[in-house]
């Protein structure tokens, strides 16, 4: 029974001590994991897609930033992995000439060098190297441009994964702008203040 009623009395102090914390903090309130996700996503350039991905995912309940942002490195691993294996389907399936289909060999090389560098950035993130996430990130960015930049060569041919590619390089500018938060050590984003930078 005595120990009950420590545990109680225990209880009470720290509810207490919370309550009292945050009417000390007014300017500072904690952001519940809703709030988090629309807080994040509002920082980024493409807020709706962002939400789309994080709102959708198991994962993201009661996560950090850390975690929304792994969540949104693997569905870029996932996207570019699809890139890679349309673009084999075309190659492999579809009648085209010389041109198209050098197009899309330089394309699966660029992607594959795409998946490599969002492997990589995975990584980075477990061992909180946010400047080399941002490295890889921006270098993936710059594979897919130069798959799409190669189809333009000749103005009759267009690329057949414009859009594929459009939302991978959208996924990854969302990924560069949480990481930018992440690398000025803000991991836990708990107040309004954090997103005044």
């Amino acid at each position: 029974m005595k120990l009950i009623s420590i545990a109680a009395m225990a209880i009470t102090i720290l509810s207490i001590t919370h309550f009292q914390i945050l009417a000390d903090n007014p300017q500072k309130p904690f952001l519940t994991n809703a709030d988090l996700i629309t807080k994040t996503c509002s920082s980024t350039p493409y807020n709706d897609l962002c939400l789309s991905i994080l709102e959708s995912s198991p994962n993201s309940n009661g996560t950090d930033l850390y975690g929304l942002t792994e969540i949104m490195l693997y569905i870029a691993a996932e996207n570019v992995s699809l890139i890679h294996e349309h673009l084999m389907e075309l190659q492999n399936k579809t009648e085209m000439d010389t041109f198209m289909d050098e197009c899309l060999t330089d394309c699966l090389e660029s992607y594959q060098d795409a998946t490599d560098q969002i492997e990589d950035s995975i990584t980075a993130l477990e061992f909180k190297a946010y400047h080399d996430i941002k490295t890889w990130v921006a270098a993936a960015m710059n594979d897919g441009a130069v798959c799409e930049n190669g189809f333009k060569e000749k103005p009759d041919h267009k690329s057949p994964i414009v859009e594929m590619s459009k939302v991978f390089d959208q996924i990854c500018s969302i990924i560069l702008a949480m990481a930018n938060i992440l690398s000025q050590g803000n991991r836990n984003m708990n107040s309004e203040d954090i997103f005044n930078f």
